[in-house]
């Protein structure tokens, strides 16, 4: 008699954190696994821990040790911290790649980069067309959040039905895309379901969550009675953002320059794949420099204090030719991601030194997340009306937490960490069974490094000690040396450096001396 069968949830990221999203579904039939992915994510680093890391992604070595299992990926949404490490994962997998359209041309774009084969990038129908992968089929359920075409998904295996939220938030009216579809997601839930794997980056927020729609006055009356020239700066992928600041400003008779690659990419992307409809129209920053500054409206990348992005580059000296002077206002539409407040700060504390009116969003007047907060997510519970809970998409407290709003609404729950593996069966039971290899690989440059090896924990003893250099000369005629010693990052008070230079050429000397005199004898 076969062993029962059973699924499994492994996240390999964003189950410790928020960002670097990255889960495995198995069904183990007892002689053999498939798998699908559902997502491949980064996270990004701060310089105080990671110094020198450009990116970082999770260890992917339960992934490589199982290639021939791996049926295919689905990417919920263009997020970094969903898709980055596409570029990375495709030096050594090949499964095909679903994703909605606007997604596909992230994600051709990212494998491209990185040398693989974008061809395996194939655009989803919406459910109810399901997509056979393995002993899995997977459909996706157009959910509402701050980037187009983001999604949850349904996903079927033989012990039952999974529900995969991706991030979500509730918004009957976006500016972009299709609303918040109770209607369909009632009627997933009636199916039977058996866990619902959910976003809980807000649980901790109070208040229900606001539609992005809200904002688009609140935009219009800042600016009407601006003189000088207005600059905003929001997350590039929020086309949606994008979209109502520009015609904000439109409608108080100013002309549009967007700053920034990432900025000008995602417009592209979206009017490419037709998410993005009537943009106003945009001019290039040299011909920005003959309309009068009452005129003129800026959008620019870096609101998150990215060095050198559009928006530090104008905080410093200028960029493309325009600069930024008392009487402008500058505009910070967006939340600050943990981590980076220090980079954001010193952006303002430049604008605010140059005579520039900052604006930050500490009224929720200029900002909406795009995420549920915990009255949503008790809404998406009785939705789904799951079996079990297993909450995803934040740090150990957000899943607690969430786990606790579970238990609230009578719904079991049960909390999987990154590389663990959770069980759960036909009956609807749930367990942490065991552990995979996980953790954190860095790209530091062009090369990835293991979060094992060493490299950045090094690079901090030298941040926090600093370091001597000591070079010896040593002549062979006549055995005798000479050396020198280079101090770098050492306290230069003078008595304390003055005993510690006399105790090193103390120790140096009579070691050397020890040597050359074991040599000669």
């Amino acid at each position: 008699m076969g062993r029962e069968k059973k699924i499994l949830f492994i996240p390999l990221g964003g189950c410790s954190e928020i960002g670097m999203n990255m889960y495995l579904y198995g069904i183990d039939s007892g002689e053999k696994t498939d798998y699908i992915m559902v997502d491949a994510g980064v996270t990004f680093p701060n310089p105080e821990y990671t110094p020198g890391v450009e990116l970082i992604m999770p260890d992917t070595t339960f992934v490589e040790d199982n290639l021939e299992n791996v049926r295919a990926i689905f990417i919920t949404h263009a997020h970094e911290d969903h898709i980055g490490s596409l570029t990375h994962l495709f030096e050594y997998i090949e499964a095909p790649v679903y994703c909605q359209k606007f997604t596909s041309l992230i994600a051709r774009s990212k494998i491209e980069r990185g040398g693989g084969d974008s061809s395996l990038v194939r655009i989803a129908k919406p459910y109810p067309r399901m997509i056979k992968a393995g002993s899995f089929k997977v459909g996706f359920i157009s959910m509402s959040h701050s980037i187009p075409e983001a999604s949850g998904l349904v996903i079927d295996t033989p012990c039952g039905r999974i529900f995969h939220s991706g991030d979500f938030k509730i918004d009957k009216s976006p500016i972009l895309g299709e609303p918040f579809n109770s209607r369909v997601l009632s009627e997933i839930g009636k199916t039977g379901v058996m866990a619902l794997i959910c976003d809980s980056t807000n649980v901790f927020n109070e208040h229900s969550g606001r539609s992005e729609a809200t904002l688009f006055d609140n935009f219009v009356k800042l600016f009407e009675p601006v003189e000088g020239m207005i600059v905003a700066t929001t997350f590039a992928s929020n086309l949606a953002r994008l979209k109502m600041l520009a015609e904000a400003a439109q409608k108080v008779d100013r002309s549009l320059v967007i700053l920034g690659r990432a900025m000008n990419n995602m417009i592209s992307f979206g009017r490419e794949s037709g998410v993005l409809k009537d943009f106003p129209e945009i001019i290039p920053p040299r011909d920005a420099k003959m309309i009068p500054r009452k005129n003129l409206f800026i959008l620019a990348s870096g609101s998150q204090g990215e060095p050198r992005a559009a928006s530090a580059q104008l905080a410093r000296d200028g960029y493309m030719g325009l600069s930024i002077q008392q009487g402008d206002i500058f505009l910070f539409s967006s939340k600050t991601i943990p981590g980076n407040e220090l980079r954001v700060g010193a952006i303002i504390d430049r604008l605010e030194r140059r005579g520039v009116e900052v604006i930050e969003d500490t009224s929720g007047l200029y900002h909406v997340s795009g995420h549920a907060n915990k009255p949503d997510l008790e809404d998406m519970h009785k939705l789904i009306n799951p079996r079990v809970l297993i909450p995803m998409h934040g740090e150990y407290r957000h899943l607690k937490e969430h786990a606790k709003l579970a238990k609230k609404n009578a719904i079991s729950s049960l909390i999987v960490t990154n590389g663990k593996v959770a069980e759960i069966l036909p009956s609807g039971s749930a367990s942490v069974t065991r552990e995979v290899p996980n953790g954190r690989v860095f790209l530091d440059g062009s090369f990835l490094v293991d979060e094992v090896d060493g490299v950045v924990s090094d690079r901090i003893k030298l941040m926090n000690n600093g370091h001597v250099v000591i070079s010896v000369l040593v002549t062979n005629e006549q055995p005798h040396f000479s050396f020198e010693l280079a101090f770098s990052g050492v306290p230069t008070i003078e008595d304390s450096k003055s005993r510690l230079i006399f105790k090193l050429e103390e120790g140096v000397d009579s070691l050397l001396t020890q040597k050359i005199y074991d040599q000669k004898n």
